[in-house]
């Protein structure tokens, strides 16, 4: 693997690991001492690179508030929230425009 290619690997882990983290860009870059701006760069730099090849689907718990069941959606780094009640063709044209394979 070349240093480029090992460069690339490291921030990928990196922004992957802010996106599951749930904290902002500067906390997560300050509690690992490097810059926000240096995430957000490679976040974008990575996001363009390679389209994402698969959806992830995270099943949430309803709100207290909400007896709803709810479904997160994520494609590369968005997040969609579906409620129940969704309409499938919608969701499949927002998946595309993110640049998913909603099939």
């Amino acid at each position: 693997m070349t240093s480029t290619r090992t460069t690339e690997a490291m921030w990928a882990e990196r922004v992957q690991a802010w996106r599951d983290s749930g904290e902002t860009a500067e906390a997560f870059a300050r509690s690992r001492g490097f810059a926000a701006s240096t995430l957000h760069g490679w976040s974008s730099r990575l996001s363009r690179a390679e389209p994402p090849r698969f959806l992830r689907l995270v099943p949430k718990a309803p709100a207290v508030t909400s007896s709803a069941p709810e479904l997160v959606v994520e494609v590369g780094g968005v997040r969609v929230r579906v409620a129940a009640g969704f309409d499938p063709t919608l969701l499949a044209e927002v998946v595309r425009a993110l640049g998913g394979a909603a099939r």
